[in-house]
């Protein structure tokens, strides 16, 4: 039960910022300078979130051979999509 409640919680706390980047473009302080496509980076952020809810809430259902390979995907997806909306350095 502890670890179904802290990977609602996780996948909340995670959600958010991506939420925020899909709907208002809003970014966190720390990313305004490099982000240049703030909806792809919201939906990395989600991507990333539902992955986190995938492999922490549903564990209990006791199908890790389907959900464990699947939420994986999901953050590995989430993390493509926020890479692919920075900006990276030109080297000269």
């Amino acid at each position: 039960m502890l670890w179904t409640v802290l990977g609602g919680l996780a996948c909340v706390l995670a959600a958010i910022p991506g939420t925020m980047a899909l709907t208002t473009g809003w970014l966190p302080s720390g990313l305004r300078d490099s982000v240049v496509r703030p909806w792809l980076w919201g939906c990395g952020g989600l991507l990333t979130a539902a992955g986190l809810g995938t492999e922490w809430s549903l564990l209990w259902l006791g199908s890790i051979d389907f959900f464990g390979p699947l939420g994986l995907a999901l953050i590995v997806l989430g993390f493509v999509c926020q890479s692919r909306a920075r900006r990276h350095p030109t080297l000269r």
